[in-house]
């Protein structure tokens, strides 16, 4: 119970993000690392993101999961000075996610969305 009151208090104070526009057209969101300073993602081209997380004492659990709270991709990380890694997120479908990083008592998450811009435009023949 300790450990879903701490999520849900995580999920509601956690990071700003802002939007960016990838070249193909697919809106993407470059995250900002506030929370302590030890865990970035950033916006790769396409639907890349680099995960960066500095000084993991322990061995940790990193998982995305959707809207739903489904998770769609997990993995443990040992401890180490930095975990650095790019994940390749075309496979999903539009809409929001999060990753999520539990290292020893804390628990992270970087919410970020997943969308598709489509243009229309006329061209004389």
């Amino acid at each position: 119970m300790k450990k879903s009151i701490l999520f849900i208090a995580v999920l509601m104070g956690v990071s700003a993000a802002n939007v960016s526009v990838a070249n193909n057209g697919l809106k993407i969101v470059d995250l900002a690392a506030n929370t302590a300073g030890d865990l970035n993602v950033k916006a790769l081209d396409g639907l890349k993101f680099r995960l960066t997380i500095e000084k993991l004492q322990n061995k940790s659990y990193i998982v995305i999961k959707n809207a739903d709270g489904e998770t769609v991709y997990s993995e443990y990380a040992g401890k180490s000075e930095v975990f650095s890694k790019v994940y390749d997120l075309s496979s999903l479908p539009d809409g929001n996610y999060s990753f999520i990083v539990a290292n020893g008592n804390e628990t992270i998450e970087k919410p970020f969305a997943i969308s598709t811009e489509v243009k229309r435009t006329a061209t004389p023949k």
